[in-house]
């Protein structure tokens, strides 16, 4: 009975998360190629404001309501900024935020220790530079010339190169990635996600009328890249002792773990893009 109990539950767990990714797929991609421009700054606020709740929860602890609100309002500093204003005003909202965390360390040094102090400045401005700064890339993408499909793309990529990783290295197994920081990675399954996300990049290329050669270099780049963004968010949930930042997506954890790696490829995506465009 318990035998069959855990399997169940496995096989439930495995399967929410396609349940999730069906779900979630078709108004992300919508909000991603339509012309109604707030239709993503809207989406791209709300998952912003999830991502920073459980990242909050985790680094300032559930108490710290007051950090909690000027990092959501650091976040949406920063993503005004990069959306009604390009890249100047993502760097002055940036400053902006950066200046809440440094006020609210220097409102509450007379009750607080110097070291907890600077390890919530700390903490705060990681989250800034970590979350609201990489994740207002996707609204700076989103105005540029083709922007949407170029959202769409790394959407794509970033997903088929995780979850083509996730099943050959259970398939293949083999020597371990960093077992001390992500357990389950394998090299086969790092060298497996790459193949497709080059794969993918060049069935793209008349989805972006791009160079076929630059896609797949760009490709290949990504199924590498996003594993480092894997890796980092990995670190951080090592040193915090967590498996998953929440439970808000069922078998997915939480929209930090989805976002792990994609916030680091939309980066290079985005310079692309903007190169290409100029």
């Amino acid at each position: 009975m318990t035998l069959f109990y855990n399997s169940a539950w496995k096989l439930d767990g495995h399967l929410s998360r396609w349940l999730v990714a069906v779900i979630l797929a078709p108004p992300i991609i919508y909000s991603m190629m339509t012309e109604q421009y707030l239709v993503f700054y809207g989406m791209m606020l709300v998952i912003g404001g999830l991502t920073w709740w459980e990242f909050s929860r985790n680094l300032f602890g559930a108490e710290r309501l007051g950090l909690l609100t000027l990092a959501q309002a650091g976040w949406l500093a920063v993503a005004t900024g990069a959306f009604f204003y390009g890249p100047s005003g993502q760097s002055l909202g940036l400053v902006l935020a950066l200046a809440l965390g440094a006020g609210y360390t220097m409102w509450i040094l007379e009750e607080e220790s110097g070291p907890v102090v600077l390890n919530l400045l700390g903490r705060f401005a990681l989250g800034q530079l970590y979350l609201s700064f990489l994740l207002s890339f996707f609204l700076l993408l989103k105005k540029a010339d083709s922007g949407g499909r170029w959202l769409v793309y790394v959407l794509i990529v970033t997903v088929v190169a995780d979850t083509a990783a996730f099943y050959i290295g259970r398939k293949l197994g083999g020597p371990k990635l960093w077992s001390k920081i992500s357990p389950n990675k394998t090299v086969s399954g790092l060298l497996g996600g790459a193949a497709f996300a080059l794969l993918v990049s060049i069935a793209c290329t008349l989805f972006l009328n791009s160079d076929p050669v630059t896609l797949a270099s760009l490709g290949l780049f990504l199924g590498f890249w996003g594993v480092v963004g894997d890796l980092f968010e990995s670190t951080i949930k090592r040193a915090l002792s967590i498996k998953d930042s929440s439970s808000l997506l069922l078998g997915h954890g939480g929209f930090w773990d989805r976002l792990d790696s994609i916030l680091f490829n939309i980066v290079p995506v985005y310079v692309l893009a903007d190169f290409m465009m100029n």
